[in-house]
């Protein structure tokens, strides 16, 4: 009777299971079949697919989020998610920065855009050399006697690069411009994982290879603290001689020093946008209905046109609307390395090496593609992701298909790595690159576990084969991982005194995961020219000997729930919490750590990553 008894309780446990996923998946269901109606209801209405909004008259680069080089995202998702979230920006958005330049290019040719509007309030940044190359289409739509306005009511300073380049820019009244300096900072947990009581066992080579600080100090080490000033240095001295040159002031005068900068403002009671007038950071102060009336009488109160509105002409060849599937011209492919390589497919924020060396081998099927510019905008990842797709490179250049690496705003450790193999490398001056150095880390719970009363025990046949998160690692175990850490970092330094034509010796003294900006980069041999995504397309259309080609820009393929997931999180409404903690100056350096954490997945967990190439405040 008992027997019986377990068994009917065993199967209303297992129905209990079964009816609990059945009204889960429902659940999707119903939610995706409205989604899919919404869908439909707005495709009925519009079924070409474009905004009712005029494609003519004042281009609004009204941009929200960030700027990146690929966007997992499906861009006409953003537009139902705008519907669900009342029309609230998205401080998560990703624009692709591609299809911006491509969008600006275009309305600089086309009569029936009279000029440009930046409004920029809701624009939560992107690495320097992006906001550059954004720029020199911003400088080219100039150039054709268009002109460009800014109006806010607070430039940040990600935002200013931008407004600088206008011919003239309104501050809202009350707002301001913070013009400070650059600052970079980084999370530590050693105490933390003391207090934990987790083992952490690091192993590295490289006296700058500060990705593994975090765990091992609760402060950065003066080492670490000399390269960064170096290279942070030079790159606010770059961002500073920029604006003044866009605004045609001195640099002192936009960011003079501390003590003046407080003098000046005491001089006017404390007002942040009297100082910006005074010292010629903005033109004219008004309130926001008399800017919006300013700019109305400047263009006749021409309809406005969101940028996210403004259609791409679907016959332009480099439209990135379009998918290149066949074409009579021989084509370039545009490969993305973006975000922390890893194993397995690419994601948001991941570049998996099996997406890309997938990318890469139909590439070498396909007769017409005749070069590949290789854009890559990484911190780095793992040891055997970042070797997968160097090889993978290395047959397509057997193949005679020339490789030329555009590096983004990041290309260190791993994305360097790859860089390797190319027939040619283009960085900006501002592009964070170098960090070649390599480390392991296996952390160990013994203790953790032992604070709770779990211990662990048993037998086995040699010290190297009784390696587990529960115990601690033998002097042989150390050892071992040790050697095959400094193979890694010989082959590194190998890698790059071969492709860059230095000896072993003098890659060393530039190594040790050493963190350089492009144009440093350039003096020591790690780059073969300074310039942009535009320079790269033309070298590796030199290379191929070809001149008038099509850009193939791949796609990574995912699976169809990842793809799904990915889109429909776009749609989904964002939390209070989730807005406020991408608002934090340090999310994205937490958001490195865990993707750190998430991607130490390397077979022989060695990494070349460069958790100090941090984002830029």
């Amino acid at each position: 009777m008992h027997f019986w008894r377990s068994i009917g309780t065993g199967i209303k446990y297992i129905w209990k299971t079964i009816n609990v996923i059945r009204e889960i998946i429902l659940n999707l269901i119903f939610f995706f079949t409205i989604l899919f109606f919404i869908g439909l209801i707005g495709l009925i209405n519009n079924p070409n697919g474009l905004s009712d909004t005029p494609n003519s008259g004042v281009l609004i680069l009204d941009l929200e989020g960030v700027i990146v080089d690929s966007t997992s995202y499906d861009q006409s998702l953003y537009a139902l998610s705008k519907k669900l979230n009342n029309n609230s920006p998205d401080p998560t958005r990703q624009n692709s920065l591609f299809e911006l330049t491509q969008k600006i290019a275009q309305a600089t040719n086309d009569p029936g855009i009279e000029g440009i509007i930046l409004k920029l309030d809701n624009f939560a940044g992107a690495d320097l050399p992006s906001l550059q190359y954004l720029g020199k289409y911003l400088t080219a739509f100039k150039a054709k006697g268009k002109p460009i306005y800014a109006v806010g009511g607070y430039f940040d300073q990600k935002q200013y690069y931008l407004a600088s380049l206008a011919d003239k820019i309104y501050l809202v009244n009350q707002g301001s411009v913070s013009l400070y300096g650059f600052s970079t900072n980084n999370f530590y947990f050693k105490s933390l994982l003391d207090n934990l009581k987790i083992n952490t066992h690091v192993f590295r080579v490289g006296t700058y290879k500060s990705a593994v600080e975090p765990f091992l100090r609760d402060d950065m080490s003066v080492a670490a603290k000399e390269n960064t000033t170096r290279w942070l240095t030079t790159m606010w001295n770059n961002y500073l001689n920029s604006i003044a040159n866009n605004r045609k002031v001195e640099p002192t005068n936009l960011v003079p020093s501390p003590e003046i900068m407080l003098s000046r403002l005491k001089a006017v009671s404390g007002s942040m946008s009297e100082y910006a007038l005074e010292n010629g950071i903005v033109d004219e102060v008004l309130s926001s209905y008399g800017a919006d009336e300013a700019l109305n009488n400047y263009f006749h109160s021409a309809p406005q046109v969101s940028i996210y509105d403004y259609q791409l002409n679907p016959n332009r060849m480099q439209s990135f609307n379009k998918q290149v599937k066949s074409s009579s011209k021989p084509l370039i492919a545009v490969v993305f390395v973006d975000g922390t390589i890893s194993t397995g497919e690419s994601a948001n924020n991941v570049a998996g090496s099996d997406s890309i060396t997938k990318q890469l081998r139909d590439i070498g099927k396909n007769d017409n593609i005749r070069a590949v510019v290789l854009r890559i905008n990484s911190p780095g990842g793992g040891v055997y992701a970042s070797e997968a797709i160097r090889s993978e490179i290395k047959v397509l250049r057997e193949k005679d298909i020339p490789v030329v690496v555009s590096m983004g705003g990041m290309t260190a450790s791993g994305g360097y790595w790859i860089a390797t193999q190319s027939d040619y490398i283009i960085a900006s001056p501002n592009t964070i690159t170098g960090s070649i150095g390599i480390f392991g880390i296996i952390p160990t719970f013994e203790n953790s576990l032992a604070h709770i009363g779990i211990h662990t025990d048993g037998v086995s046949t040699s010290p190297l084969a009784d390696i587990s998160v529960s115990k601690d690692l033998s002097d042989d175990a150390n050892q071992l991982i040790q050697m095959n850490i400094e193979n890694g970092y010989d082959n590194f330094v190998s890698l790059v005194a071969e492709s860059r034509n230095m000896s072993t010796e003098d890659v060393d003294h530039i190594a040790q995961g050493q963190v350089w900006l492009g144009e440093e980069a350039k003096q020591i041999g790690l780059v073969d020219k300074l310039g942009d995504f535009d320079d790269a397309v033309k070298k590796a259309a030199s290379l191929a000997g070809i001149s008038d080609y099509v850009i193939d820009w791949q796609k990574s393929e995912t699976s169809f729930f990842a793809s799904l997931f990915a889109d429909y999180s776009a749609i989904l409404p964002k939390s209070a919490l989730e807005i406020i903690y991408n608002q934090l100056s340090q999310s994205a350096q937490l958001q490195q750590h865990i993707a750190l954490w998430d991607n130490l997945n390397d077979p022989q967990s060695r990494y070349v990553y460069c958790l100090n190439c941090s984002d830029i405040n």
